[in-house]
């Protein structure tokens, strides 16, 4: 056995080599020259430093340490695949459509003062996965193509949204997530008092924890989409529930996600907060018409995982939050007559619904202004 974990260790240790000479010997756009590659390089040396310290020690000829070679050899091995999939990758993809959306990013860093370095957006994701962001490897992902379309690029700002959350350490939600803490504890104390029964108990207890892991998070960056872009986040939030990821499982949440609804309520509830009136009433009334239409059973638990005053305490914090922060919203955008990439989008959505017929004109203009202005070639 020790023999075959030597094997293990030798064989990630020329993996690492293929992959390093390979990315030592292409040529790299400037955009990701510098800092991308060097830090992606670093990575894997670190793994091989660690693989070849291991070697040099020993301990892989002694079977007494079989269990802890293998376990050591599990986490580099896991290490090695994530630096791979959303680096390495990423490195590889590294063409036309990368190039267009570093341009584009940088300008919304730029528009919205974000005070960081933008992250490398790759088109290394599939429909299925749609758009998703590791902010610990520095990269947003989208599915190939849409760097030929604009409906769906608000949600790259809710990409963003994690790495913000992941820049300032979560804190623009830090005291409500505190208080919505001791609401689910006093709900629980009411619940056993009101004796409603085991099955309201352990959804509450279960809800209590996924606010604090992942949804008050979600929530979050759900906020930056519609702080940073207005409407246009509201649409393509609705956009993506019409396309299968509506209907009868609005009010489901999972551990990495609250539900549906809840988050389109959080959205309507900002764009008030954002003073955006006529917009809020707009996907407010196509909400209510979606709603009608499809007819969801809503659970009866449902209302004590998502209560309104628990969204609006998380948009409360957060807006003040980021306002401090100086991060520019889109109405501030707007008022300042900037021609953003948030104003581009909602004339997007805009046309895209008075005048389909010539949506697809206005949309590619609308791609190759930017594209010009980036000092790209047109599409």
């Amino acid at each position: 056995m020790k023999d075959f974990i030597k094997a293990l260790y030798a064989d990630l240790l020329h993996r690492i080599d293929i992959v390093v000479a390979d990315i030592k010997g292409t040529n790299y756009h400037d955009d990701i020259k510098n800092r991308f590659i060097d830090e992606t390089v670093k990575q894997f040396t670190d793994i091989r430093d660690q693989i070849v310290n291991t070697v040099k020690s020993g301990v892989l000829d002694h079977a007494l340490f079989t269990g802890n070679n293998l376990f050591g050899f599990n986490g580099l091995h896991r290490d090695f695949k994530a630096i791979h999939s959303y680096r390495y990758l990423a490195i590889k993809n590294y063409r036309d459509p990368e190039v267009f959306f570093f341009q584009l990013i940088s300008k919304i860093y730029a528009e919205h003062r974000i005070s960081a370095i933008p992250p490398i957006v790759s088109t290394i994701s599939n429909h299925d996965y749609y758009y998703w962001a590791v902010p610990y490897f520095e990269i947003i992902a989208l599915p190939c193509g849409e760097e030929y379309s604009l409906l769906n690029l608000p949600d790259m700002y809710h990409e963003i949204g994690h790495l913000l959350h992941s820049m300032f350490q979560g804190k623009s939600c830090e005291l409500s997530g505190k208080e919505i803490n001791q609401h689910f504890d006093r709900e629980l104390v009411r619940i056993v008092d009101e004796g409603l029964g085991a099955h309201y108990t352990e959804r509450i207890i279960e809800a209590q924890y996924y606010w604090q892991q992942s949804w008050l998070e979600e929530f979050s960056c759900d906020l930056v989409g519609t702080y940073m872009t207005g409407a246009a986040y509201g649409w393509t939030n609705l956009k993506l529930l019409s396309t299968g990821h509506g209907f009868n499982k609005i009010y489901e949440s999972s551990e990495s996600h609250p539900a549906d609804e809840a988050r389109m309520r959080l959205i309507i509830l900002m764009l008030n907060k954002l003073g955006l009136r006529k917009e809020k009433a707009e996907i407010e009334a196509a909400w209510q018409v979606f709603l009608n239409e499809t007819n969801p059973q809503v659970p009866n638990h449902y209302t004590l995982l998502f209560p309104n005053q628990l969204l609006q305490l998380v948009i409360d914090e957060f807006f003040a939050f980021y306002q401090n922060a100086d991060l520019a919203s889109h109405p501030e955008l707007i008022a300042a007559g900037h021609s953003s990439v948030s104003a581009v989008l909602n004339e997007a959505w805009q046309q895209a619904q008075t005048n389909s017929a010539n949506y697809y004109k206005h949309e590619t203009d609308a791609i190759n202004d930017l594209r010009t202005s980036f000092g790209l070639p047109i599409i």
